[in-house]
């Protein structure tokens, strides 16, 4: 009887292996950088125009892309673009009164010194870590964060290279249920080497959405089922994703703040690579204050705004009692700041008086790690909905701060809160 512990072989990370991640992710951020990328008004992606010709030069082009097509109908492009933004390589800025566009950072200069293995393990450090779920499903499906873990219990214990039927496994009866919501995180999962997937064309022409995708079956790989084993004792996704924990009220958790449990993401994957091929990743840091005055721009409508500075040192329960103030509103309902600019969205911050929290008087405006151009949904009363636009114009660093919110500009007249409406 042979005793002796299998040896699993060393496993490889190239620019093309076993995906080619790291040589389309190079691609688009070169691009990036040797293009002046301005973001859509509305959703603050890319243009279609950029993204047609940053398709086409990707391994695995997406067919029947033209220049309107818009970023959620590329997977892989929408992927990339959250990356690089949860991964702080570029940010978002503005000049006053011009549109948003990406700039590289600092740490992008980092990002390319590392090893192909180390520069992998940041990418999905990213992705798993930091990056919002709700966010980077691109379909009309949910978040699956909820539902990793027992994907990962099941596949780790599949033989590579097998292909898995969805609607034929009888192991897990409901492993189609689990995977319907899934959407573009089947392709994720396959751009990370992780299984290879088949699309399933009848499910498709049953329901006719074109940003849709259900898979056919699942192979997972021999790379995929050692990551899996790693991922699902260590990393366990619930705990680790911090816009998830975000969302359930601890605030601080923003992209890049330091892990869990303070050893680096890639830690425990170490062995399964030649030595010195995972020595290091990209620094992580937690919420820096920002000190200065703020300006933002407050607006009902195009012709209608009142700008207001205020002190890094305020609260968000001080802006809104300024706009309250100078739009000569009661202060009677709740209200939220959308941080994200999308109403009902989990990035908020509401009335001290809201059930759920975060609320506005926790943060100090110098924490939220906010950037010129940022625009922020201030709703005022779930009932009318008062949507007010809050666009930081600029983040003075110098210079006397505020000792209170002050209206330092205004056009418009106030509208009432409650119209009077004749009697018929």
């Amino acid at each position: 009887m042979n005793n002796e512990k299998t040896i699993l072989p060393i496993l490889t990370i190239s620019e093309t292996e076993p995906t080619p991640l790291l040589q389309d992710f190079a691609t688009f951020i070169h691009y990036l950088i040797g293009h002046h990328i301005v973001l859509t008004r509305t959703n603050e992606f890319i243009s279609g125009k950029e993204l047609y010709e940053l398709n086409q030069m990707m391994t695995y082009p997406l067919p029947d892309s033209t220049s309107r097509t818009e970023q959620p109908s590329y997977p892989l492009l929408h992927l990339f673009y959250y990356l690089v933004l949860a991964g702080k390589l570029f940010q978002k800025t503005s000049k006053k009164g011009r549109r948003l566009v990406l700039e590289p950072t600092g740490r992008l200069q980092i990002y390319e010194e590392l090893k192909p293995a180390e520069k992998y393990f940041f990418l999905l450090e990213t992705f798993w870590v930091d990056a919002d779920w709700e966010k980077l499903q691109g379909t009309h499906a949910h978040s699956p964060i909820d539902t990793v873990p027992a994907v990962l219990e099941y596949m780790s214990k599949q033989q590579a290279g097998r292909k898995i039927r969805l609607k034929d496994e009888r192991k897990i009866p409901n492993l189609i249920w689990i995977f319907w919501d899934w959407g573009y995180f089947l392709l994720y999962f396959s751009f990370f080497g992780f299984w290879d997937v088949t699309r399933d064309e009848d499910t498709l022409k049953q329901y006719g959405v074109k940003r849709y995708f259900q898979a056919e079956s699942i192979t997972p790989s021999a790379f995929g089922v050692r990551m899996f084993l790693i991922l699902k004792e260590a990393r366990k996704l619930p705990y680790w994703n911090l816009p998830s924990r975000r969302k359930s009220g601890e605030w601080k958790n923003i992209p890049g703040s330091p892990l869990p449990d303070e050893n680096p993401f890639f830690l425990p994957f170490i062995p399964l690579f030649p030595e010195g091929e995972l020595q290091k990743s990209l620094p992580r840091e937690g919420i820096k204050f920002v000190d200065g005055t703020y300006i933002f721009k407050v607006s009902l409508a195009k012709d209608l705004w009142r700008r207001i500075e205020i002190s890094a040192n305020h609260t968000l329960l001080d802006l809104h009692g300024a706009i309250q103030e100078t739009y000569d509103f009661d202060d009677d309902h709740l209200y939220s700041f959308f941080m994200d600019g999308k109403r009902w969205s989990h990035e908020r911050f509401t009335s001290p008086f809201d059930d759920e929290g975060p609320h506005v008087d926790e943060v100090r405006i110098g924490e939220l790690g906010l950037f010129a151009g940022q625009n922020i949904l201030y709703l005022f009363d779930y009932g009318d909905e008062w949507k007010f636009r809050v666009e930081l114009e600029d983040i003075r660093l110098k210079g006397p701060k505020p000792r209170k919110p002050k209206v330092i500009g205004k056009k418009g007249e106030s509208p009432e809160q409650y119209p009077r409406y004749d009697e018929e």
